[in-house]
């Protein structure tokens, strides 16, 4: 078919048509339209403000129902993520070399303790409350302690690398909030890649007294494999879990000793708090061994009823647990600065999930982070010693 020729005089061609109906339709939303085109009884329509056209606020600030879906990744380029829920839960932890979400190493949460002057003290689980809907094989689950009390809300707002949550509770006599990151610093890759997580807990005394604030984060050690089916999975199963201080830090390095070293789970991980001469610092290198629901209630028992972990059980499982505690005065505040570090080397293909040629599925690909550390402690303690200028730039 030949094109078609508009002549002088004839039918209206497409473009002129639809610029026509495009500026009556724009001529019939303007305020008073509808009485100068004939409206009823010469009412003005009211104008409705198209959704579309909403100004969008900087920065993005979320609450409520908005919290469910972020998830905000935590952790230098090429060396996978643990992402930072809204409402300050961590979740989508994707350091083992493959894209993982919805993976969580089981009792991955923070809690804090709060006590005013003589008050009876008031302990959370440093998360606000989760939101529906539940979802899951088993609803809300057991391993990320539901049953615990949580704050009443939060605000998240995110500006990549930073993220920053306000919590509120009316209960809690210290105002809480938490900045997360790792350090991004443009055309310097080695500083932009660090397999790092930087959590820091801002507490704020608004009181007239003397405010005394604990935070702990317990982690089941992520190194190696989950027991096999029917097998009771309290213990520890290997993995250890190793007290260590460090230039300028102190935390617990967890390791899995039985796993090959070529195995694609082999590793490590830390969990580190800095500044711990500033304060109160204890910790657990497991939760005392029991059964699966007495695990998180002995460990709350314990942390609500001074806000100091300890002493240890003679058997122990595989969920360690680092605490600061600090004084406040009134209308001071205090920071509590948390790193999460990895190290996992044994990137394959089969292990990413890739398609390799025939017979190359298990060649070691790695990861360029780990030619720089040569565990997770390492690069604890290099964030560490340079966290200051890290942020700076």
């Amino acid at each position: 078919m030949g094109n078609r020729v508009r002549k002088s005089g004839s039918k209206t061609g497409r473009r002129s048509f639809l610029k026509t109906v495009t500026a009556g339709a724009g001529a019939m939303a303007l305020p008073g339209a509808g009485a100068a085109g004939g409206g009823a009884a010469g009412k003005k329509p009211r104008a409705e403000k198209p959704a579309s056209s909403a100004a969008l606020e900087y920065p993005r600030t979320s609450a409520g129902p908005q919290l469910q879906m972020i998830a905000f990744p935590l952790g230098g380029i090429g060396a996978g993520s643990v992402s930072l829920g809204g409402r300050g839960q961590l979740r989508d932890w994707e350091i083992f070399n493959r894209a993982h979400k919805g993976n969580s190493p089981q009792y991955s949460f923070a809690s804090v303790w709060a006590q005013s002057g003589k008050a009876d003290p008031v302990t959370r689980v440093l998360e606000a409350r989760i939101l529906p809907p539940y979802e899951g094989p088993s609803g809300l689950g057991f391993a990320n302690v539901p049953g615990l009390p949580r704050l009443e809300s939060c605000v998240f707002t995110g500006e990549f690398p930073l993220a920053n949550i306000a919590f509120h509770d009316p209960d809690l006599p210290a105002n809480i909030t938490l900045e997360a990151f790792t350090p991004f610093i443009p055309l310097n890759a080695d500083d932009s890649g660090l397999p790092v997580a930087v959590l820091r807990y801002r507490a704020a005394n608004p009181g007239a007294e003397k405010l005394t604030v604990s935070i702990a984060l317990s982690i089941e050690n992520p190194v190696g494999q989950q027991p096999a089916k029917g097998v009771d999975f309290t213990g520890s199963y290997g993995r250890t879990n190793e007290y260590r201080e460090g230039s300028g830090l102190a935390g617990l390095m967890m390791r899995n000793p039985f796993l090959p070293a070529k195995d694609p789970l082999y590793g490590s991980f830390a969990l580190a708090v800095l500044g711990a001469g500033t304060g109160i610092l204890s910790y657990l290198r497991g939760w005392p061994s029991a059964r699966w629901w007495e695990g998180p209630l002995l460990f709350w028992d314990d942390f609500s009823k001074d806000g100091v972990l300890g002493p240890e059980a003679p058997m122990r499982s595989a969920v360690g647990a680092l605490c600061l505690q600090r004084d406040i005065p009134p209308q001071g505040a205090a920071e509590f600065t948390f790193l999460l570090s990895w190290h996992f080397p044994n990137r394959t293909p089969d292990r990413c999930g890739w398609s390799p040629p025939t017979g190359h599925g298990g060649d070691l690909i790695g990861n360029h982070y780990c030619t720089r550390f040569s565990d997770a402690w390492k690069a604890a303690e290099y964030a560490a010693l340079h966290l200051t200028d890290l942020e700076t730039k």
